[in-house]
């Protein structure tokens, strides 16, 4: 008589995997400039146009590796003089604490958010950053003259930056500035040719307006995005003016 096998030891057949759904996709990078700053030291005023072309293909460099990959790979980060910001080093002219445009639950959190420098290259300076939750490679500073560490390389000193500013903010500045000079308090000018610029900036740009929050106004801006209370600036504004008219 032929065996028959017990039908509770015939393993049961598996779903073929579906590309994107059975088998997980590895993580790729993901980088957000939610939280850089242009402070003292670090600035990109002065950077020429291959300052850029250098970072850019930096992090081209980057994404051709998966996070895993690069954070297991010695070698890798050795190569992008990827590691953990020393405080105690020598001349360092920031604390972490100085950081304090960002969340508190990153700024006093050291052991899970440290803070990391990876090299543009030996001549171009470094990048400050730290990866969240979500592992996403959040920028704080750019250092085109590696003043975050101090090295032997560059004699230990600090090297002085410029902040820079985008073309619509130079001309803004630049002409409120000179409709300013005018000593004549009866002088409509002034007051006409600031509003004009203003106008055609407004042109030129789609919309755009620039403007500085105090750290205690963006971080209340912050607040009432994540509790859902607004879902851009925009509403805050147009709640403004339709409160003032």
């Amino acid at each position: 008589m032929k065996p028959r096998l017990d039908p509770s030891i015939i393993p049961a057949k598996s779903e073929r995997p579906q590309l994107g759904r059975s088998v997980p996709a590895k993580q790729q990078w993901t980088f957000s400039l939610k939280y850089w700053r242009e402070i003292d030291n670090f600035g990109l005023g002065d950077q020429r146009g291959s300052w850029f072309v250098s970072l850019c293909g930096r992090l081209a460099d980057l994404c051709g590796m998966e996070v895993e990959e690069f954070i297991k790979d010695t070698s890798a980060r050795d190569n992008f003089r990827f590691h953990e910001i020393d405080w105690e080093a020598k001349n360092i002219p920031l604390r972490r604490q100085d950081f304090d445009w960002i969340p508190k639950e990153y700024l006093n959190n050291n052991e899970e958010y440290p803070f990391f420098q990876f090299h543009v290259s030996k001549a171009m300076g470094r990048v400050v950053v730290f990866f969240d939750e979500r592992n996403t490679f959040n920028v704080l500073l750019f250092d085109p003259n590696h003043n975050i560490q101090p090295s032997k390389y560059s004699s230990y000193k600090i090297r002085p930056t410029s902040v820079g500013q985008c073309n619509y903010s130079i001309l803004y500045t630049a002409a409120s500035r000179l409709s300013h000079q005018c000593s004549n308090q009866e002088c409509s000018l002034p007051e006409k040719f600031e509003t004009s610029v203003s106008a055609c900036l407004n042109d030129l740009s789609g919309g755009i307006v620039i403007c500085r929050l105090t750290d205690e106004y963006h971080e209340k801006l912050r607040e009432l995005r994540e509790n859902g209370k607004i879902s851009s600036i925009d509403e805050i504004i147009e709640l403004g003016l339709i409160s003032l008219t």
